[in-house]
């Protein structure tokens, strides 16, 4: 339901001091860019965080929002959006990028692109479950940790959230 009122858009960007390497972060819309998003999460998650097979995919799977990050047209990362509260609320979850292309920034574009999205304009606020590793990576983008550390398959989390800046007067 969620894809229907967004338009295919791209993100772009280029890498300082990477060779030609252009960045493309849009929304998966067609069942083959929606496995290209579940490879990479089954690559990242269960291959090398351990995390079990039937904890990885869920029934939001269904109706998210998708999002795939490519290199020179070559799957890199991937997040997915679920609408909570009556579509006040944007949950951010399955953010993974590529062991070989960490540390230059797609993770921070993908999180930028769904913040942009225009589909997501009219939510209040942006929330996520970060692993606790992670924490720093959101925190520099606005996100503020609260609750107490929880443990999700194994490996300890956070709860993040961050004010939609376009909803904030």
């Amino acid at each position: 339901m969620l894809k229907k009122l967004l338009p295919a858009q791209q993100y772009c960007a280029y890498f300082v001091g990477m060779k030609e390497k252009h960045i493309t972060i849009k929304t998966a819309d067609t069942k083959s860019e929606i496995e290209e998003c579940f490879r990479l999460r089954e690559e990242v998650f269960i291959i090398e965080q351990s995390v079990p097979v039937d904890m990885e995919r869920d029934e939001h799977d269904a109706t998210a929002l998708h999002f795939l990050a490519l290199i020179d047209a070559k799957p890199v990362g991937t997040a997915r959006v679920v609408l909570k509260d009556n579509g006040t609320v944007a949950k951010i979850g399955r953010v993974a990028v590529r062991r070989s292309k960490g540390g230059i920034g797609i993770g921070k574009r993908l999180i930028a692109a769904i913040e942009e999205t225009l589909a997501l304009e009219g939510v209040d606020h942006f929330i996520l479950e970060a692993q606790t590793h992670a924490l720093q990576f959101y925190a520099r983008m606005g996100y503020q940790a609260y609750g107490e550390e929880f443990m999700d398959a194994g490996i300890p989390h956070f709860r993040m959230k961050k004010r939609n800046p376009r909803r904030c007067a």
